[in-house]
């Protein structure tokens, strides 16, 4: 069982887009109990036989670096974190976002240095989180070169997994960030499967991963097929 978890924020707020900091070592226990090896997406991609789970967080969110970075790096554990560069240091009310969307401020450059030392890869998200669909082919390309220069100039590290800003991507978005990036990630809730087109890959929302015995249990049939229900509902919700 090979699978990518999502996270957001890790706070105590009641949101989707939050996970609880106690939450959060309670599911790397579980994953631990389970024989789940936390890897980093290089090594999770490589061998489609593999065992393992890889962390990745979207938008560079600040609490990934108050709470998220001292525990995995406590554990020696890898992530990867998906930033959106123009907006980092600032908060998420980027054009776009719903008006209800819980605001968050976002990591600065000094933080998301301080989480690349730690051994947490920053990755890109897009310039300014955009639905590239509604873009030209060279404004797509804008956004990811933009990404990819800012984050390789301040961290000497060119991104090398990417993003889609809320999932969003068609043929013309896809052709264009595989040519960028070995991986591209959507918000499509499943697990990663041997035939996972690299630029489409599938995520878990660990908004659904809250119970430690389920995370425990995570490569097992009820496991996989309350995975499957989640993922129809929220076909038909648009999602």
């Amino acid at each position: 069982m090979r699978a990518v978890l999502t996270f957001h924020s890790i706070d105590d707020l009641p949101g989707p887009l939050s996970y609880s900091p106690a939450g959060f070592e309670r599911m790397l226990d579980a994953l631990n109990q389970a024989r789940l090896p936390v890897v980093d997406l290089d090594t999770l991609l490589a061998d489609p036989a593999a065992k393992g789970v890889s962390l990745t967080f979207d938008d560079g969110i600040k609490t990934v670096f108050d709470a998220a970075m001292p525990v995995l790096a406590e554990r020696k554990l890898p992530a990867h974190v998906f930033v959106i560069t123009d907006w980092v240091g600032g908060d998420n009310r980027w054009p776009g976002q719903p008006d209800h969307a819980t605001p968050f401020g976002l990591m600065n450059w000094d933080q998301l240095e301080a989480i690349h030392k730690a051994g947490i890869r920053v990755e890109a998200h897009t310039a300014s989180h955009p639905d590239l669909r509604s873009l030209s082919d060279p404004e797509i390309d804008v956004e990811m070169t933009k990404a990819d220069e800012a984050i390789e100039a301040r961290l000497g590290r060119r991104p090398r997994y990417f993003a889609y800003p809320y999932g969003y991507h068609d043929d013309r978005v896809r052709a264009v960030a595989s040519r960028r990036y070995r991986g591209c990630f959507t918000t499509k809730l499943d697990y990663l499967h041997a035939d996972s087109e690299l630029d489409v890959l599938p995520r878990l929302d660990t908004h659904y991963l809250r119970s430690p015995s389920f995370v425990r249990n995570l490569g097992g049939r009820p496991a996989h097929a309350y995975i499957a229900l989640r993922r129809a509902l929220r076909r038909l919700r648009g999602y």
